[in-house]
């Protein structure tokens, strides 16, 4: 038995492939270019709405308030669509969880529940070893979200400190009040959102899930959850190795690779330089991708957010992006994806919001200094700088 087991776990932890390939530089660019056309990132693609964009991306990055708003700019097709990502419709369509990483997204509804069932184990654990730590016993944190529960369905939506100052007593310290809240959240029994009408302020509520969103249920079984989550990523962004998909997701390279062998579509293992390690992706979508690079292409120069997805999609095979460029030019200490110019798929330099005046300012990398390519950036970032301006303060 435990020889079968072994043999079942080495099985397990190798992807089925109907066929591999090796890509030379120049058509793995391509490759990439192809997939940055996909998620709206050229001018022929952009989209029309933000749950389309949300779609294609699967969700924004949200741990940063600005992210989601530069996201969304880089991919659509006028400013007009940016500003609609504060409206009631946008929020009763796409939903913020704490999922990959443990970080926030901005999801599509379906989304957010799978992201919130396949990672919710690890994000649990953490609040219930907090609430341990400080020595506050399940009986007293279960009573606190049960508090919370029936005033959050009287009074709706409420701040995190309206909460505090409600719930507290002279048992019941601010400290217990927001243990229950994280992990009535983590549970899915709470739901975050940013009830703002600016890029640059948090207002931060929670509400009731099962008030907000009637229909959606945050408790799929795991498995199949993560099953589903791990599928959605590769048909995202591969080519993407398992390393890839381990680091956005923080799920193990088990349930990666038993994720990849349930799927109905079959895998292809692509070899490229930006890493060692094999790439998986759609057999379908490598052969949409052949039979759509011979088209002439249009140059694809984008300024992408803080924390941008396509970034932060990849770990292993950052070198599709960065070339020979080191990572800290685009990472800062704390891993973090700053605000990137990227050009025909590569980081030629990078942006910010400079506040006092109220305008995007960019420094190109030493190899990126041609008159016509700078010509082409300061339209972009003045056009992004009248956009932001919109949303500002």
């Amino acid at each position: 038995m435990h020889m079968l087991t072994s043999l079942a776990m080495a099985y397990v932890m190798v992807p089925s492939i109907a066929g591999s390939y090796t890509l030379e530089d120049g058509e793995a660019q391509e490759l990439w270019n192809w997939l940055l056309r996909r998620q709206g990132l050229s001018e022929d693609t952009k989209f029309d709405s933000i749950p389309r964009i949300v779609r294609s991306t699967l969700g924004l990055h949200a741990a940063r308030l600005a992210s989601p708003f530069a996201t969304v700019i880089a991919r659509s097709v006028s400013p007009t669509v940016a500003q609609t990502l504060f409206d009631a419709e946008i929020h009763a369509n796409v939903m913020t969880v704490r999922c990959m990483r443990k970080t926030l997204h901005a999801l599509p509804l379906k989304l957010a529940a799978m992201a919130h069932s396949a990672t919710r184990h690890f994000r649990e654990r953490d609040a219930l070893r907090a609430i341990s730590n400080a020595g506050v016993t399940g009986r007293q944190i279960a009573n606190t979200v049960d508090a919370v529960v029936d005033l959050l369905g009287t009074e709706g939506k409420m701040s995190h400190r309206a909460i505090e100052a409600r719930l507290m007593t002279s048992e019941n310290s601010a400290a217990v009040v927001r243990l229950a809240l994280k992990l009535a959240w983590e549970q899915g029994v709470l739901t975050y959102r940013n009830d703002t009408s600016r890029w640059n302020r948090e207002i931060r509520t929670f509400g009731l899930t099962a008030k907000l969103y009637p229909d959606l249920d945050m408790s799929m079984d795991r498995n199949e959850a993560t099953g589903h989550l791990i599928r959605e990523y590769f048909n995202c962004y591969g080519p993407a190795s398992l390393r890839d998909a381990m680091w956005w997701s923080g799920l193990s390279r088990l349930a990666i690779v038993t994720a990849m062998n349930e799927s109905a579509r079959q895998f292809v293992a692509i070899q490229t330089s930006w890493c060692q390690s094999l790439l998986y992706m759609y057999d379908d979508q490598y052969n949409q991708f052949r039979n759509t690079v011979a088209r002439t292409q249009a140059p694809v120069l984008n300024l992408l957010a803080h924390e941008d997805v396509a970034l932060k999609a990849y770990f292993e095979s950052r070198g599709r992006y960065l070339g020979k460029l080191a990572p800290q030019c685009v990472f800062n200490q704390i891993g973090e994806a700053l605000p990137a110019i990227i050009h025909n798929g590569r980081v030629a330099g990078t942006w910010a919001w400079n506040a006092n005046k109220l305008a995007v300012t960019y420094t190109l990398m030493s190899n990126y200094n041609s008159p016509g390519l700078h010509k082409a950036i300061r339209s972009q970032a003045n056009t992004l700088s009248e956009t932001l301006r919109l949303r500002w303060n």
